[in-house]
């Protein structure tokens, strides 16, 4: 069946502008794109690192398992130092030898071993090894989605904290001036000393407020931070202060995702080495019993304290062993491959079970925020509108501390609601993109 290709689009990034000035005692601050801060993860994050040393280690051992099928070569060499027996002479008595007449020998040698056919072991074993690795290298595929939607979460995370930060010292100023209108009007008689107290009081929650959000910021550029593996100290990664772009069409349908979705995801295609490497190592185990064919030669010579140019040795051989009974090993290996085939299997079956619920939950998500911005974005203007009209009659003294607390907490909501939004819908169409493999 041929997959038809489904485009999912990405959001765009605007960074060129830097995020709000925080204190930062460790060193400057260097603003990122969101396609620089993945560049920098895939770079840097020790978890691809170690998946890519993992990937070089089942390469590492498919050569191990290809080593069965080359000949070994050893060399050695002896030196023996000893005491003689005592040998006497019968015609005449006499003795020679003893504890204290020492005798020296040595040797050096060379043995060559190739084992010349398995029926099989060893090609069962290499084939295992090689779909590990390719296993292993689809891993990296998957570590490397992981990262990038870490990434991408975090740096969605910096950005709302940013703009709730910027909502945050709107309300603060907002509330400085009302403070300070209401201590005019007090001062001139106009207004009850109250709203004094109350606007005083507003004041010092948004300065409280405030600061909550810079503190989640602070907290949400240490995430972002180690999302991307950033290893430089003395500089601290920070968003630029756009959001992101949504698309303007919606997702693709259902079947058309999920799809793609498994012609892309490269789970699948790591699960599919698994189960393929574990078959091949059940095979192996299967071939435990079957006999060995090898050659062996070797070569000897050992000069003496008796005979310093003696004639070197040598022999060559052919062995056929065939182990009829190991103690149940064989078997038990092909239980263990048994158990490792049918673990795959349900892993890429739970896989595919929940993919299609993934790509649903993300697409019902992004149709479902994409209707909370517009509406959340409407709110906003009414409640400036009503802020403003607020604001004009306290000026003119009709209105009240009451009627501009009211209208200045509707803003702040308002606001505060539509970077939620945004947000939301940024981090839906992020993990529509993982689901997708994308």
């Amino acid at each position: 069946m041929k997959l038809r290709s489904v485009w999912i689009p990405l959001l765009v990034w605007s960074a060129s502008r830097p995020g709000p000035a925080l204190a930062d005692p460790s060193g400057v601050q260097e603003t990122v794109t969101l396609q620089r801060a993945v560049e920098l993860a895939e770079q840097q994050q020790p978890q691809l690192r170690q998946q890519r040393a993992a990937v070089e280690a089942a390469r590492g051992r498919v050569d191990l398992a290809r080593t069965a099928r080359n000949p070994t070569v050893t060399l050695s060499a002896s030196v023996t130092a000893g005491s003689s027996r005592v040998v006497c002479d019968p015609a005449t008595g006499a003795c020679s030898g003893g504890f204290l007449d020492p005798t020296a020998s040595t040797g050096l040698g060379a043995r060559a071993d190739w084992l010349i056919y398995d029926f099989g072991q060893t090609d069962a074993s290499i084939r295992a090894a090689e779909l590990s690795a390719e296993a292993a290298a689809a891993g990296v595929g998957t570590a490397t989605l992981d990262i990038r939607t870490n990434v991408e979460n975090a740096y969605l995370e910096a950005v709302a904290r940013q703009h709730l930060v910027k909502v945050a010292e709107a309300t603060v100023k907002s509330e400085e001036t009302h403070l300070d209108q209401a201590r005019r009007f007090v001062a001139a008689q106009a207004k009850d000393p109250i709203e004094v107290a109350q606007a005083q009081a507003r004041a010092a929650n948004a300065r409280s407020t405030l600061a909550q959000a810079q503190s989640a910021l602070a907290i949400a550029l240490a995430n972002l931070r180690a999302a991307i593996g950033w290893l430089d100290a003395t500089r601290s990664p920070v968003p630029g202060e756009s959001w992101p772009t949504p698309p303007e069409q919606p997702p693709p349908d259902l079947g058309a995702l999920v799809q793609t979705a498994r012609g892309h995801r490269p789970e699948l295609v790591q699960l599919d080495r698994q189960i393929a490497a574990a078959e091949a190592n059940l095979q192996a185990a299967f071939y435990q019993r079957r006999p060995t064919l090898s050659a062996t030669a070797s070569t000897q010579w050992s000069p003496g304290t008796s005979d310093a140019t003696p004639q070197p040795t040598w022999s060559a051989g052919l062995t056929l062993s065939w182990q009829l009974f190991d103690g149940g090993r064989a078997k038990a290996n092909q239980r263990v491959a048994h158990a490792n085939v049918a673990a795959a299997e349900a892993q890429r079956d739970a896989l595919l079970v929940s993919l299609t619920s993934q790509l649903e939950l993300a697409r019902s998500q992004i149709d479902a925020h994409r209707v909370n911005v517009a509406a959340s974005a409407e709110a906003v203007t009414a409640a400036r509108a009503q802020l403003q009209l607020a604001e004009a009659r306290y000026t003119q003294g009709l209105g009240s501390q009451i009627e501009l607390a009211d209208a200045q907490t509707a803003i702040t909501t308002a606001e505060g609601n539509l970077v939620q939004a945004q947000w939301q819908l940024a981090d839906a169409w992020t993990q529509l993109r993982r689901a997708m493999g994308a």
